[in-house]
């Protein structure tokens, strides 16, 4: 009976340096340095929000 884990012409990547580096670095997003508008929209309108009920509760 064959082996079905391992075919013959499939390589681990785990025994190549090289190609572990390559899957390692595969999923990495470069780091954004300034907030996209999205987030400042979210920032902004909870601020808002919190402004809002403030003058709520003081008025």
């Amino acid at each position: 009976m064959a082996d079905q884990n391992t075919p013959e012409n499939e390589q681990d990547p785990g025994a190549n340096t090289q190609m572990f580096r390559a899957f390692v670095s595969e999923g990495e997003a470069p780091a954004e340095s300034k907030p996209n508008g999205r987030i400042l929209a979210i920032a902004g309108a909870a601020v808002l929000l919190v402004v809002v009920i403030v003058l709520i509760a003081v008025l």
